[in-house]
């Protein structure tokens, strides 16, 4: 399934322990760049105020971050064609 099919979405029940964040393939490329700077990179998802926050422009919509949720507060969400 392409990318622009699903999405990842977040219930009210994360505990915002950074699990997803650690996992986030995107996340771990872009930390292995020199000039790497966690408060200005386009991270994927990120956790602000004690919540996971997802850049959907920037997520791959992968499922790394669902599989590895200890609360299962991460679902991949087919998105129906318009």
């Amino acid at each position: 399934m392409a990318k622009e099919n699903k999405k990842i979405e977040q219930s009210d029940i994360c505990i915002g322990c950074g699990i997803c964040d650690s996992v986030c393939p995107i996340n771990t490329k872009l930390a292995k760049k020199d000039d790497f700077d966690p408060d200005t990179a386009k991270l994927a998802i990120r956790v602000c105020n004690g919540s996971a926050i997802i850049d959907e422009d920037t997520c791959i919509a992968c499922g790394s971050c669902v599989r590895s949720c200890p609360v299962e507060s991460l679902s991949i969400v087919v998105i129906a064609a318009a």
